[in-house]
Formats: structure tokens, sequence, C-alpha cells
């Protein structure tokens, strides 16, 4: 489990900016790639924070 919380990390890091990319507005493609790589590390910064702890991995 804990590889796969490694692994999303690598994935979405690709992942969400090349999906932005594909905006035919480079400016709006730029405003959405930065969009969802913070909601994304607010979201795996609250999964570590209070999921790791709960799945026993310290």
């Amino acid at each position: 489990m804990a590889k796969l919380i490694l692994m999303s990390v690598l994935i979405l890091t690709i992942a969400l900016p090349a999906k932005a990319a594909r905006d035919p507005n480079p400016s709006r493609g730029l405003k959405k790639a930065i969009l969802w790589v913070i909601l994304f590390n607010a979201a795996y910064t609250y999964g570590v924070i209070v999921w790791v702890p709960r799945l026993g991995f310290h």
C-alpha cells in the first residue's frame, strides 16, 4: 500500500499537466494544471497526515 501511495505521486505529476496541456487555450491549460497539482498536493498531504497513521505505517 505504501508503494502505491508513492507511485500515485509519480503518475499524477506527469498525468495532470499532460491532461491540461490538451486544452486549446495555453493560458487556461496552465491554470488548470496548476490548480490540479495544488488540489492533488492538498489531498495527498491530508492522506499522509490522516490515512497513513490509520493504516499502520509509521
